[in-house]
């Protein structure tokens, strides 16, 4: 029976030849049960108990990390022989909540927890599967377990949905349908199991949404150590502990298309896929004209301008810049200019002490749409006033690297010798200064006066 050490791949060989099959963490294993499934007609459910040979003896094939080997099998019981299925572990706490693999789905398992819903977190098509549907409500979100898959968009149809499972399942013994009567207290309460293919990484990033969504004082950590409690081996891959992060600062909202920073998400998303494929997006988010997030201040916080050398043109503000500091050494590692700015411009080192720096880098903004919408690639920046026209910058999807030796990508950048920098004393807010808080020039401004201090060429 070959295998990957490297991934989950495993093969049965047979009289027709191999079979494919996948299984849990195997860099650990020595002598102990191997837990395998396949949704095979021969093969359903597996336990292969046996031994692994040692690593040193393993065949080399293709990349550096695809090492085959062999295991011993004694004994396989497939669910022919009466196979019940694995428990699933139940979430500590008041509510009737289980974790599992696709292998705890079996009658006998969900009987013995009083299973009444289940959230199935895989691409699977259950229409063959040997359950009784009749007896439960299903809910299924088809995702592979990858980095890059967004689970992020269903955490609130999953949270009100396993929250409303919980409350009661409206059941009669049969499975029929049927009117809650009494008050809440008096409704049975349903117990809900959500499963993946093995019970580790999908299936618990859902439950910890859910948990952040009912529970306001627990954090992504937090929670995963509560499911780790009765599930140790329980661990979301870093793309959804990212996701669940993401989650947890936007507050858990019930309206989660509409916030910005998801919105901001989705299109870093798109980016990165284009820049992947050597392109560029279908479309540009301009950040001064989206709706951007709340940021508290007692609004005496210094807010630097960058302006066109040639004409003082504003051509950027604090709330569009993305700060870097710069490297001792040159690296490859690409910044991203499209996540949420997490760290006040106020709170960074001004700009002339990176002395190294020859770049504001910043997010797309409005004026800049004559050039981006010519779809090419890389080009120069000018400075948006018609009379002046100045080249200010320039842009690259694929990245540029800046003279300090960081690796931007995608990059936007307007150039320290064409600009100058300048220090406002008062905040502008989104709306009176131009698009998004663009400032418009002097002549056109309200009677509001600003003190400005200027901090000379860069």
């Amino acid at each position: 029976m070959p295998f990957s050490r490297a991934g989950f791949d495993f093969g049965l060989r047979h009289k027709k030849g191999w079979l494919g099959v996948s299984a849990p963490i195997f860099n650990r294993l020595k002598k102990e049960t191997l837990r395998l499934h396949t949704n095979k007609k021969r093969f359903h459910h597996l336990i292969i108990i046996g031994q692994a040979s040692p690593f040193s003896d393993s065949i080399h094939s293709g990349s550096l990390c695809d090492h085959g080997g062999n295991i011993s099998i004694n004994i396989i019981i497939n669910n022919s022989s009466g196979f019940t299925g694995f428990k699933p572990s139940r979430i500590p706490g008041e509510d009737e909540l289980y974790v599992g693999g696709i292998v705890s789905l079996t009658e006998n398992s969900l009987q013995k927890n009083n299973i009444t819903h289940i959230v199935s977190v895989l691409k699977y098509d259950f229409k063959n599967f040997n359950i009784d549907w009749k007896k439960y409500k299903q809910l299924q979100i088809e995702v592979d377990d990858v980095e890059d898959e967004n689970l992020l968009g269903e955490f609130e149809r999953t949270g009100a949905w396993i929250e409303e499972a919980l409350k009661g399942s409206g059941k009669t013994e049969g499975g029929e349908e049927k009117e809650a009567e009494g008050d809440e207290e008096e409704r049975k309460k349903g117990a809900v199991l959500v499963h993946c293919a093995m019970g580790r990484s999908r299936s618990v990033t859902i439950l910890i949404a859910y948990l952040l969504r009912q529970y306001p004082s627990l954090t992504p950590a937090t929670a995963l150590a509560q499911i780790q409690q009765s599930r140790p081996f329980a661990e979301p891959n870093d793309g959804f502990m990212a996701q669940l992060q993401l989650y947890h600062e936007m507050g858990c909202p019930r309206n989660i298309d509409e916030q910005p920073k998801y919105q901001r998400w989705l299109y870093q998303r798109e980016v990165e896929l284009a820049v992947a494929t050597g392109g560029r997006p279908d479309w540009v988010r301009f950040e001064d004209e989206e709706e951007q997030d709340g940021q508290k201040g007692d609004g005496k916080e210094r807010e630097r301008e960058i302006r066109c050398r040639m004409c003082r043109r504003t051509l950027a503000t604090t709330p569009y810049l993305i700060p870097h500091i710069p490297n001792s050494k040159p690296t490859s590692t690409p910044t991203s200019l499209i996540n949420p700015q997490t760290t006040p411009i106020s709170s960074l080192p001004p700009s002339p002490h990176h002395s190294t720096c020859t770049h504001h880098f910043l997010h797309p903004l409005s004026w800049m749409r004559p050039e981006l919408d010519l779809g090419v690639l890389s080009g120069r920046l000018e400075c948006p006033n018609q009379k002046c026209r100045a080249q200010v910058g320039k842009y690259a999807w694929q990245g540029m690297r800046c003279s300090c030796g960081v690796w931007v990508c995608p990059a936007f950048s307007l150039l320290k010798g064409r600009c100058d920098e300048v220090t406002v004393g008062k905040r502008v807010e989104a709306g009176s200064g131009g698009a998004g808080g663009i400032r418009l020039p002097p002549g056109m401004r309200g009677r509001g006066s600003t003190v400005e201090r200027e901090k000379g060429s860069l």
